[in-house]
């Protein structure tokens, strides 16, 4: 039996449909895009994307959450979904005013997103 997944799923939910949109504005290189439709989806300020994170070479990125910026190290992790997606989860958890210990949570919401990326749930509905 294959372990290949359907290029296209129908019943995925709003959530879902809007977390793969954003995983295939991030591999478009709209990465800004991604986060103003993610940032509406949930009704919460968008965070601006920063390319550089600020002397930091030895991280992908990080979320600063007095200026609601997500840092990223340069511009090949601007298209990494897993990255940016990652961050931003940061972000929607400071804006909800709970950011502290959720590194695995960051995981998930960012491999979750990818996994809806694949199984074509940003073509469900169209």
């Amino acid at each position: 039996m294959s372990s290949y997944r359907s290029s296209r799923r129908t019943s995925c939910t709003e959530e879902q449909r809007v977390r793969a949109l954003a995983v295939a504005l991030i591999l478009e290189g709209k990465a800004e895009e991604a986060i103003r439709i993610l940032s509406k989806h949930y009704k919460i300020p968008a965070p601006k994307i920063i390319i550089g994170a600020r002397g930091r070479y030895d991280i992908y990125g990080c979320y600063d959450p007095r200026r609601r910026e997500i840092c990223l190290r340069d511009s090949d992790i601007y298209v990494n979904p897993f990255v940016v997606l990652h961050e931003f989860y940061h972000h929607l958890r400071s804006v909800q005013g709970r950011h502290r210990g959720v590194e695995k949570y960051a995981d998930k919401y960012a491999v979750d997103s990818i996994n809806y990326y694949r199984e074509g749930c940003h073509l469900a509905g169209k």
